[in-house]
């Protein structure tokens, strides 16, 4: 059985992917659709780690340290209301996706460079193991909800975190 973050860590390639093929450009209505399957699980993965993973963090490391970590995921929301807003391809689109793109590398990066590794040395094998199942089963449960076509600021800004839980 592989690391606990196996399935984070296979989100953030997945991810980078989607943007570096946004960024390559398109036709508008391709990149149109293109950024709405991107959007959706970038919201999504965004949730599974305010949900399973800051909560953790924030009691390894301080809730400092996880407010950093939210701070990205806000300025993240307001780049994906911006690029369902742009004309698709447009120059101030392409900006926004690219300031996305850079933003969600570097915070992939500080995860999987820092943070994750700090969890996998701090935690013991039975709550390793518990935040494991506690991130297959969320996924799934994301996955499982009808996806609706959100519009900006139709959804909360940030999962409910749970400092004390």
């Amino acid at each position: 059985m592989g690391s606990p973050f196996d399935i984070l860590i296979d989100q953030h390639r997945e991810l980078e992917e989607r943007l570096e093929r946004l960024a390559s450009g398109g036709e508008p209505d391709e990149l149109r659709g293109l950024t709405a399957e991107l959007l959706a699980l970038l919201r999504l993965h965004s949730r599974l780690e305010e949900r399973c993973l800051y909560p953790v963090m924030a009691g390894v490391e301080g809730r400092e340290s996880c407010r950093e970590q939210t701070e990205d995921h806000l300025t993240m929301r307001e780049l994906m209301a911006e690029l369902e807003e742009l004309p698709s391809g447009h120059s101030e689109w392409q900006a926004r996706l690219l300031t996305l793109e850079d933003l969600a590398v570097a915070h992939f990066q500080e995860e999987e460079n820092a943070r994750l590794p700090q969890l996998m040395t701090a935690l013991d094998s039975l709550s390793l193991d518990d935040l494991r199942r506690d991130l297959s089963a969320t996924w799934d449960e994301l996955l499982s909800r009808p996806q609706v076509a959100q519009v900006a600021g139709e959804a909360p800004l940030l999962e409910s975190l749970h400092w004390d839980g």
